[in-house]
């Protein structure tokens, strides 16, 4: 495994339905999941996060390099369910969903996390 493999980053997108988080292999294996969709109706708010790695709570299911990255499910123990693929120096959008999606909340890396925050915000309620 390479450096660039372990550092490769989520890709998010949107339709006018469904936010899409496409994961890299390293992240397929922390994360049990290729992809993740999220249908735009059960997205309750969304915000840019500039400190990322200090947002999960709780235990993990998942990868931990401290004060690096985290990538996989937090908050075991704690009632809240944490998708995590977060980077140090890398911006994070969390978004908040409702119980439809699998999660209570996705937390990813992106140097998108400002523009897809605005977009997002602008559909939450339509």
């Amino acid at each position: 495994m390479t450096t660039d493999e372990v550092m490769t980053m989520a890709k998010l997108d949107f339709d006018g339905h469904e936010l899409r988080i496409r994961f890299s292999a390293v992240e397929r294996w922390a994360t049990w999941r290729r992809e993740v969709r999220v249908p735009l109706a059960a997205v309750r708010s969304a915000e840019v996060v500039a400190a990322p790695l200090r947002s999960t709570r709780g235990g993990r299911v998942g990868f931990l390099i401290s004060g690096v990255l985290k990538i996989g499910r937090w908050g075991l123990g704690t009632g809240m369910r944490q998708l995590v693929s977060v980077r140090r120096g890398v911006p994070g959008l969390l978004v908040k969903v409702d119980e439809t999606a699998g999660f209570d909340e996705l937390l990813i890396s992106t140097d998108r996390a400002d523009e897809l925050a605005a977009a997002l915000t602008s559909r939450v309620g339509r």
